[in-house]
């Protein structure tokens, strides 16, 4: 049986046994993985490279919100 078959209904107790074994180790897997997409440093870098790959987008903005503030004050 290959590992993406599950036991038909005259699986062997042993089979029944493996295939719950190998869900077990997937779902294992699969929460390590989530753990390690959410864990705050990952999202920090995330974040980070996010803001790092816009900076020049973000100091046209920056530059354009000062001159609109300058340009309020001076009404």
């Amino acid at each position: 049986m290959s590992a993406t078959e599950r036991p038909g209904p005259g699986a062997s107790a042993s089979e029944i046994e493996a295939d719950i074994e190998r869900t077990r180790e997937h779902l294992a897997d699969t929460i390590d993985e989530l753990g390690d997409r959410l864990a705050p440093s990952h999202v920090a870098a995330q974040a980070k490279d996010g803001v790092v790959a816009r900076g020049p987008q973000l100091a046209v903005l920056a530059v354009t919100a000062a001159a609109i503030v300058v340009a309020w004050r001076r009404l």
